[in-house]
């Protein structure tokens, strides 16, 4: 198994990066904090790499697939874009 996190790529080739930098996005954050965004990010890329938006569905049915999303759950709120034909996830902010 190989080791997850930014830039990496999963081996069908999807990834995340932070957009437009790591400093902007996540700044000073702690690093617990941190590998909990980084967690969360591969999953949304295990999803988008399966073609689904863990929201609203197929990722293939979406009228604008590459619109800015959501995710959150009691720790975080993630705002973040998926682009398919490049095999990104952007995390874009992230409130905790």
């Amino acid at each position: 198994m190989t080791p997850r996190g930014e830039a990496v790529e999963s081996d069908n080739g999807w990834a995340w990066e932070c957009d437009p930098s790591r400093l902007w996005v996540l700044g000073d954050m702690p690093t617990e904090q941190q590998l909990l965004v980084s967690a969360v990010m591969d999953g949304l890329v295990d999803l988008a790499s399966l073609g689904i938006d863990p929201k609203d569905g197929s990722l293939h049915e979406d009228e604008n697939p590459m619109r800015l999303r959501t995710y959150e759950d009691e720790h975080l709120l993630l705002w973040y874009q998926t682009v398919p034909h490049r095999r990104r996830v952007y995390l874009k902010r992230v409130n905790l």
